[in-house]
């Protein structure tokens, strides 16, 4: 797991100033403005770049947005497979740990909440692709996250990794509607709660 992350982030590292440029103004429009309300041409100015630049690199509005849900689940899986699995600490307390992470996220001036809660918010909520990729990123998470729980020795790791991932998201939401970093904290303390009595 750990190389399959390092192959990503030196995949990221290789992205073009021009592709990167792209990336970041898409995000930033997607999750401040929305999918639908944010055009090419806007795109294309925040970045300030030219528009065959972005047919060049991406293709189309779509396969920008696929990018960017690659980027932000780029973060998450460098998380789980870098910065904590590479903690000494026990189970319970990397568990916890990644709630410092996700304070550390909602300070940055880039944080606009998460881009797969937004997409799925903005988009049709029964089906299509955009669910179908916040799905399958919440099952990787979680595949990671219930390998922690299950390692912290919880009596019933399927639940606790259920209840853990319902409060990470209500911690992003939050932060995101709030504009504060508290939530990762209050998160924190309900995780804890979570690992006593499960």
């Amino acid at each position: 797991m750990a190389k399959a992350a390092a192959d990503r982030a030196a995949t990221e590292t290789k992205k073009t100033a021009t592709e990167t440029k792209l990336l970041l103004a898409a995000r930033r429009l997607f999750c401040r403005v929305g999918i639908h309300a944010t055009g090419i041409s806007r795109i294309l100015e925040e970045a300030g770049v030219a528009r065959r630049s972005l047919y060049m690199h991406y293709g189309s509005k779509e396969n920008l947005l696929k990018a960017v849900f690659d980027t932000e689940a780029s973060m998450w899986f460098q998380w789980f497979d870098l910065d904590l699995a590479s903690r000494e600490d026990s189970a319970r307390e990397r568990i916890l740990a990644l709630f410092d992470l996700l304070k550390d996220w909602f300070e940055r001036e880039d944080f606009f909440g998460c881009v797969f809660i937004n997409a799925v918010a903005e988009h049709e909520k029964e089906n299509g692709w955009v669910k179908e990729v916040a799905i399958a990123h919440r099952e990787k998470i979680n595949a990671r996250l219930g390998a922690m729980v299950e390692a912290s020795g919880a009596r019933d790791p399927d639940m606790v990794t259920e209840k853990l991932s319902l409060v990470i998201d209500g911690a992003i939401v939050t932060a995101m509607v709030t504009g504060s970093s508290g939530a990762a904290h209050v998160g924190r303390l309900a995780a804890e709660d979570i690992l006593r009595s499960g």
